[in-house]
C-alpha cells in the first residue's frame, strides 16, 4: 500500500464519547481517495473544473481502535481490482506511533461525470497505473458483523410506515456540506446519522433513559462497523428524514438499519446498516447488558429489514 494522507485528530472533531467522530473518518478518506486517483494517473478529481471524478457507490467501514484528541494518524491504500468503469479500493487508517489499524475502508469507486454522476470508462492511462497499485485485502478489513452481498432494500416512506421504522432525524442539507460540484460530501453519509442516532430510543434504551432523566450519564452508543449504499447525492437545500429500525441483536451488539430519504418525494438518498453497541464511557469498553434490557431490545427488532 502507498501512503495517501497523514495528519492528526483535532479536539473539535471528537464527540461525546471522547474519540474521533465517525464523519471525520470519511472526511479523511475522501482526501485519500483523491490522492489515490492522482497516483493512478487521473487529473485532480475534486477541483470544481474537473471533467471526471470518483464517486463512492458502496462503502464498508470497520472501526478497529479508538483515536483520541491529538492522536497522529495516516492512511495507506491501494486497489483490489477494477473493470471498465469502477474500481474496488482498500484504505487503512493507522495510528502513526504504533502502526496499529484505527479503521479500514473498502470502497467501490465509480469513474463518473461530476454533474450527472453518470459512470463512464476510465482513460487508457489509468489501466497501466492501476496495475502498479494492486494490493490484497488485509484480514482485519473483512466484514465481521455484516453481510455485504445481500440484495439491496427498496426503501420508501410508505414502506417505512408499514414496518414501523422510527424517525430519528430530519433536516436540510446546507452549503457547508457540499463539495466543489454542489453535491453532498461523503462524510455526511455518516455525519447526519451520527447526529441523529441518539434519538433512537428502541435501539439504545440505556442511553435514552439518561436523557429522559435529564442528567448526563456514562453510556453512549458506539459504531463498530457499517455498510453504506449511496443511492443519490443531495444538493444544497434538499431535505432529509432518517427512518431507522433494529435488524438483529446479540449479547454485545445491535445491527441497525437506516433509510435516509427526501421527505417530500420519498427519493432515497442512501441506506446504511451499522453494527453498534452501548459503551461504558468510564471503563472505555462495551457495556454489559442486563437480561431484561436485552429482551426489550430484541423484541423491538423488525422482520425483513435490510439496507
Amino acid at each position: 500500500m502507498i501512503e495517501l494522507w497523514r495528519g492528526n485528530v483535532n479536539a473539535w472533531e471528537c464527540d461525546e464519547l471522547g474519540h474521533f467522530n465517525v464523519r471525520f473518518y470519511l472526511a479523511r478518506l475522501s482526501e485519500a481517495v483523491a490522492n489515490l486517483a492522482e497516483a493512478a494517473g487521473l487529473n485532480p478529481i475534486q477541483r470544481p473544473d474537473a471533467s471526471a471524478t470518483l464517486i463512492p457507490r458502496d462503502i464498508h467501514v470497520r472501526f478497529l481502535a479508538e483515536a483520541h484528541p491529538g492522536a497522529p494518524l495516516y492512511i495507506e491504500g491501494g486497489l483490489l481490482g477494477h473493470d471498465e468503469r469502477t474500481a474496488n479500493a482498500i484504505f487503512v487508517m493507522r495510528h502513526s506511533g504504533t502502526g496499529k489499524p484505527a479503521a479500514s475502508f473498502r470502497v467501490l469507486l465509480a469513474h463518473a461525470a461530476p454533474q450527472t454522476t453518470t459512470d463512464f470508462p476510465w482513460p487508457q492511462r489509468f489501466h497501466a497505473r492501476a496495475e502498479t497499485l494492486k494490493v490484497d485485502l488485509p484480514g482485519f478489513a473483512a466484514p465481521r458483523g455484516l453481510k455485504l452481498d445481500g440484495v439491496p432494500a427498496s426503501p420508501g416512506l410508505a414502506r417505512a410506515d408499514e414496518m414501523g421504522l422510527e424517525t430519528i432525524g430530519r433536516g436540510r442539507f446546507g452549503q457547508a456540506e457540499m463539495d466543489g460540484f454542489g453535491s453532498m460530501r461523503a462524510e455526511f453519509l455518516l455525519g447526519r446519522v451520527s447526529d441523529s442516532v441518539t434519538n433512537f430510543a428502541a435501539a439504545f434504551p440505556e442511553e435514552w433513559e439518561q436523557h429522559a432523566g435529564g442528567s448526563p450519564g456514562q453510556v453512549a452508543s458506539a459504531l463498530l462497523e457499517c455498510h453504506i449504499r449511496p443511492r443519490a447525492w443531495p444538493r444544497c437545500g434538499d431535505g432529509y428524514v432518517i427512518r431507522s429500525g433494529l435488524k438483529s441483536v446479540s449479547p454485545k451488539v445491535r445491527n441497525i438499519v437506516h433509510w435516509v430519504m427526501e421527505p417530500a418525494t420519498g427519493r432515497v438518498w442512501w441506506t446504511m446498516e451499522g453494527v453498534a453497541a452501548p459503551m461504558d464511557l468510564t471503563a472505555r469498553k462495551l457495556l454489559d447488558v442486563p437480561d431484561a434490557v436485552q429482551a426489550r431490545v430484541r423484541a423491538a427488532c423488525v422482520d425483513g429489514l435490510r439496507a
